[in-house]
């Protein structure tokens, strides 16, 4: 293959030794050839700008695993603090729920009254919703009665009220029978006297 002749390319001044080390080279590069053409994707330089949107996989993995501990722990607080809050650690199941409405001497007054299934106890767990009774003096209250026509058998607890709704945990005593229909009243404490006209009633 025909090149460039050695003697134009290095001149002939240089020492024997060195002129020897450049033949071979010169040589080599001859029978090596042309390097083969650059193809023509190539051709352009690559831009210095980025091109589409760096992704940063690492990090956005770590952010959702941070979140996703985040919110399990938030579910696990609020579990347990529902669970710690609701009767003795168990969820209140309502069995049957019966409306109270207000006396003369309470005429805005209402109530419901959920009744849970008996505890081994014989012990009926109440949950009792109340509206429109007004918030006592200190060391009055109102209490819950369950009555048989006229009379009252077994109180189902006190309790007081604060803004015009309050929700109480109350309950009774007294296993009641399937079919027994009882009758329940709510009256008022006033120091230390309980008033003898209901303000709320079945």
């Amino acid at each position: 293959m025909s090149g460039p002749d050695f003697r134009d390319l290095v001149g002939g001044d240089l020492p024997p030794g060195e002129e020897e080390r450049l033949r071979r080279v010169h040589d080599l590069l001859l029978e090596a050839g042309p390097p083969p053409e650059l193809p023509p994707a190539l051709e352009e330089p690559p831009s210095a700008e980025p091109q589409g949107e760096l992704v940063g996989f690492p990090r956005r993995r770590a952010l959702v695993g941070l979140l996703l501990a985040a919110a399990l722990a938030v579910a696990a607080f609020g579990g347990g603090y529902l669970a710690g809050h609701s009767s003795g650690g168990k969820t209140f199941s309502s069995r049957i729920t019966l409306p109270m409405h207000g006396t003369r001497a309470a005429p805005q007054a209402t109530a419901a009254l959920e009744l849970g299934d008996a505890e081994r106890s014989g012990n009926v767990p109440i949950r009792m919703v109340v509206q429109g009774l007004p918030a006592l003096p200190k060391e009055s209250y109102y209490e819950l009665w369950l009555t048989r026509g006229n009379r009252e058998i077994a109180s189902c607890g006190t309790f007081r009220t604060q803004g015009n709704r309050t929700e109480v945990s109350l309950n009774a005593p007294y296993l009641i029978p399937r079919g027994e229909h009882p009758g329940w009243i709510v009256v008022v404490h006033t120091a230390g006297r309980e008033t003898a006209t209901p303000l709320l009633t079945t």
